[in-house]
């Protein structure tokens, strides 16, 4: 084992300490967790592994750490608070407004300061290993659950729920690396999971071909995402039945063949919109089956699982998704279903609406920026923002940075790069976490994917600022 597993295992098993001292006092515990899917396997995790402890816990999902909410949570009648996939870019805040508190905090996220005395920071970038790609917020999290007790090992499908929502299938033919691949071990020992290679379309075990093409947001594919009837063409032109006799077939039904003419066709529709083709391959790679979940549901593949916690999330029913996150099968995964439907429609209505209005894009130098303000949700600028950089619509030198109004009246922004760009020099976490205080906010992330809140009057001269910056660090 070398240093940095050892310091791993070491911090882990710290805080570890922490949790089972305070369980075994019977005190109320609380839990924050990021909204997204991510957060909400993260918070799951930690939920489960210290509700077997035997003592009372809670959990809340949140967008953000801002001075509002940390007062908030100051009032909550617990004596240890935990942070799942969120909080070590509020170091400072965090150790003032909960001074009187003990804290542990599970992050992935590159971090800003030292945290205080009462704040047990459990963070795996710190580490050396990548938040981006090698681990997720779900898996620090898990990490702090095995150290809690062996036992929850069993808890390993959901951090790769959260790795999956995370987009860190980053190996060659989406597999994982890092140790998302060690947990990934974990959970395939114990035969709870099960790996395969084939098409990565949203509800392959689940939903008709066309359905399944059209459910797909990642990568999106324009003018087939949200487009069940043009999915239908396609499979058409492409000669490939979509029924056996009265029943609908699967991606799973089909051939290899098949399977190959579907992808080779939309490749060609994907440059019949000049696009890039190669967007198409990225449906290729590795599928991840959760053996316990229920076949022919969508829990059933890691990565449909994600996206309805995602959906839960970012339309605001966070709490559903922890319900999936803990177990629950009945009222609350037939709601999620709905949840996701809807936010499919949302997705599928603002990508049509971003290429069909090129107005609504400025392109600058190495930056592409979406004004979606009265268009886009504040909670959905992370979706989006994903969805235009993974469509590869401007190509791989871009910046896409979508730009919304809170309902408080500020300035929201999600910003994402690409690996080429990142291995260019560009590091967005650092960058928004250095600018956004500068401009009435904060912010924070990964280097190839983070967020900040701003004052609405100082937008354009943030935009512009970060326009040059990015440019400078790309030249």
């Amino acid at each position: 084992m070398n240093g940095r597993h050892s310091e791993l295992e070491t911090q882990a098993s710290s805080s570890a300490d922490v949790i089972r001292k305070f369980a075994s006092q019977k005190t109320p515990i609380l839990i924050i967790s990021h909204f997204d899917a991510d957060g909400i396997s993260a918070g799951s995790i930690l939920l489960t592994a210290v509700s077997r402890l035997g003592t009372p816990v809670h959990l809340r999902a949140v967008d953000n750490l801002s001075d509002t909410v940390l007062k908030d949570l100051e009032t909550v009648d617990s004596d240890l608070v935990m942070f799942a996939d969120i909080g070590s870019g509020y170091l400072s805040m965090i150790g003032k407004t909960l001074s009187h508190k003990q804290v542990i905090i599970s992050d992935h996220h590159q971090t800003a300061g030292d945290p205080p005395t009462n704040v047990h920071h459990f963070n795996t970038h710190l580490l050396g290993f990548n938040g981006s790609a090698e681990i997720s917020g779900a898996g620090t999290a898990y990490l702090l659950a095995k150290a809690v007790d062996h036992r929850n090992k069993d808890l390993s499908p959901m951090a790769l729920v959260g790795c999956l929502g995370d987009q860190q299938d980053k190996g060659p033919r989406r597999t994982l690396t890092g140790l998302n691949e060690t947990i990934l071990k974990d959970a395939v020992d114990m035969k709870l999971v099960e790996v395969a290679q084939d098409l990565t379309l949203f509800g392959r075990q689940t939903r008709p071909v066309h359905r399944a093409i059209a459910a797909t947001t990642t990568p999106f594919l324009p003018g087939l995402s949200g487009e069940e009837d043009r999915c239908l063409a396609l499979l058409d032109a492409a000669g490939i039945p979509t029924k056996v006799d009265d029943r609908w077939r699967t991606v799973v039904d089909l051939s290899i063949d098949e399977k190959r003419r579907l992808v080779d066709r939309i490749i060609q529709h994907m440059i019949s919109l000049k696009t890039s083709g190669e967007v198409a391959l990225e449906l290729l790679g590795s599928v991840y089956t959760l053996t316990r979940e229920d076949p022919w549901t969508p829990l059933r593949d890691a990565r449909e699982f994600a996206s309805l916690l995602n959906a839960c999330g970012r339309l605001g029913k966070a709490g559903l998704g922890v319900c999936l996150g803990v177990g629950d099968r009945a009222a609350a995964f037939e709601e999620a279903q709905q949840v996701y439907s809807e936010y499919r429609k949302w997705l599928a209505k603002y990508m049509n609406w971003l290429t069909g209005d090129p107005s609504v894009l400025k392109k600058t130098g190495n930056v592409v920026i979406v004004r979606g303000e009265g268009v886009i949700d504040e909670n959905m600028t992370g979706a989006v923002s994903s969805l235009v950089s993974s469509s590869n619509l401007f190509g791989a030198s871009k910046v896409t940075v979508v730009v919304t109004s809170t309902k408080d009246g500020a300035a929201k922004i999600s910003a994402r790069a690409t690996d080429k760009l990142v291995a260019r020099g560009v590091n967005l976490g650092r960058l928004l976490q250095e600018l956004a205080p500068n401009y009435g906010g904060n912010g924070g992330g990964h280097a190839i994917a983070a967020g900040a809140t701003l004052e609405k009057g100082r937008l354009e001269v943030f935009l512009e600022e970060f326009g040059k910056r990015i440019d400078s660090a790309v030249s």
